[in-house]
């Protein structure tokens, strides 16, 4: 018997359907891959699952039992767990009080069993082989670090309280995660190095092997068929097929999530190299970077390598004027430049795709069009008034480049993830600049979309335009890049031409172990 059915599930929302008539089986112990281009309606049914969203119509069984899932605590009660991939922490609490948010263990009077909490989270963290102080405040994390403290609260027990009247402590089965029997991950390895990827699987393994149900949501299909065993194909919010994951090849993958043949997974443009746009000579950031120098020239993708920790999103950060540097010198077109903020950056013609869209990268309640429009209001402003035809005609062209799935009035809070990256990818293609830094800007994007954004990538740089390209996806670092830097512990450690960069080469470098 199943383990789930959803039978029929449709979901509706204004003006859109998001799900049609849909269908998902799952077997105990599967790692069942849920495939499918940005909208095509993947997270909504997971959402549903997860008693996030209401279904408009059909089943849902558990163990051939009819259940109704209409809230994310009956989905917990019935051991459904659901990372999403927006992460959803409290920065300003530990590690210990999210992942036990809702069930802290408690003594009498109501006062929070300290040593209790932070015993259970130290044996759930080991217990999943992460390495992660329960005292630390989320918000000082990293991302990779965030997403590992979501599935350790996934994974937490339903009930972590201790009983009334003791101190509790944390027994044997205290912070184990047999509690889960459906676990969905979104996007999970989205922000994780490679070598967090490999802990994460081995998880996934000895998940499956307790009789623990994975849904994996992933756009890399090397993930795919590194740990899948049946896959689900989803378009357009209806089911494609589902099959073992040994009767599917790549190509066949490609054309069922995006209905056409995308031969060409990174469609480099090689365009001649211009003339200087960004020089950083000895740029230093006391405690995070040291000696910094290169430079960005016209018509040129320059990628930017390394492990978590590295420095890439900081020197980022700095270039767009976002954070201050202590030591060397900063030049656009030649002049030397300080910048007090991201506005002036922004005036010079540089503009900032961030890793983190959610927290950095847009306004969930403001439309697509104003979204689009923010950076350039200055520019396009009447005597200081923004006018909604102005926002939609820049946006029109570029939604449409894009192929967001979207109308330019919907709030973007309402679109799928990867449709927000575009969105926020399009902003700053729809204005005047000629450099632009990309942190991570496939994250959360699937195969199609990513073509798209690639072909955009090539279009700026036969315009003259020059892209740093900051990734974590090292066939995507290496097929689209001009150069490749990469940095280890704050510093440039190697710097490879295209003909001579390879995977064995930059994570070498990545390690500390290039000259």
């Amino acid at each position: 018997m199943p383990v789930l059915e959803m039978r029929g599930i449709r979901k509706v929302f204004p003006g859109v359907v998001a799900l049609d008539n849909v269908d998902l089986t799952l077997e105990a112990g599967d790692v069942h891959m849920l495939l499918g281009e940005n909208g095509a309606g993947k997270s909504t049914l997971m959402k549903i699952l997860g008693g996030a969203y209401t279904k408009d119509a059909g089943d849902i069984r558990l163990n051939g039992q009819l259940v109704d899932i209409d809230s994310p605590r009956a989905a917990r009660d019935h051991g459904i767990r659901v990372i999403y991939q927006e992460l959803n922490l409290v920065p300003h609490l530990s590690v210990a009080e999210n992942i036990f948010l809702g069930e802290l263990p408690m003594r009498w009077g109501g006062i929070v069993d300290w040593r209790t909490l932070h015993d259970r989270t130290s044996a759930l963290l080991q217990d999943l082989g992460v390495t992660l102080e329960p005292r630390a405040p989320v918000g000082r994390l990293g991302l990779a670090q965030r997403q590992m403290v979501e599935i350790a609260k996934a994974l937490a027990p339903a009930s972590a309280r201790a009983p009334a009247g003791k101190a509790g402590s944390a027994g044997a089965s205290a912070g184990q995660a047999g509690d889960a029997a459906i676990l969905v991950m979104d996007e999970p390895t989205s922000s994780l190095t490679s070598r967090e990827v490999t802990q994460l699987f081995a998880l996934i393994e000895r998940l499956t092997a307790r009789g623990v149900t994975i849904v994996y949501i992933t756009h890399r299909l090397d993930e795919v068929f590194r740990i899948g065993r049946r896959i689900t194909v989803m378009r357009d919010g209806r089911h494609v097929t589902t099959k073992p994951i040994d009767q599917v090849t790549v190509p066949e993958l490609v054309r069922l999530m995006a209905n056409r043949d995308l031969s060409e997974h990174f469609p480099k443009v090689r365009v001649e190299r211009g003339a200087e746009l960004v020089r950083v000579e000895g740029l230093g950031v006391r405690g995070v970077l040291s000696n910094i120098s290169f430079s960005l020239h016209a018509g040129e993708v320059l990628g930017i390598s390394g492990l978590l920790g590295a420095g890439r999103t900081e020197l980022a950060r700095v270039i767009a004027g976002a954070d201050r540097f202590d030591e060397g010198r900063l030049l656009v077109d030649g002049q030397v430049t300080r910048f007090r903020n991201p506005a002036d950056a922004i005036a010079r013609g540089i503009g900032l795709l961030p890793e983190d869209r959610k927290a950095q990268g847009f306004v969930p309640g403001l439309t697509v069009a104003r979204n689009i429009a923010l950076p350039h209001g200055r520019r396009l402003a009447t005597l200081g008034v923004l006018s909604r035809r102005c926002e939609d005609d820049m946006a029109a062209p570029i939604i449409g480049d894009l192929r967001v799935k979207a109308t330019a009035t919907q709030p973007l809070r309402l679109l799928s993830g990867g449709n927000q990256q575009k969105v926020v990818l399009a902003k700053w293609l729809a204005g005047a600049g000629r450099i632009f830094i990309f942190d991570e800007p496939t994250r959360g994007v699937d195969v199609g979309s990513k073509v798209e954004i690639y072909n955009l990538m090539n279009r700026l740089t036969a315009r003259g335009a020059g892209i740093i390209m900051i990734s974590s996806e090292l066939p995507e670092l290496l097929g689209m890049s001009d150069r490749v830097l990469v940095m280890h512990r704050g510093r440039i450690q190697a710097e490879l031409a295209r003909e001579d960069a390879t995977e064995e080469r930059v994570l070498s470098a990545a390690l500390g172990l290039a000259s």
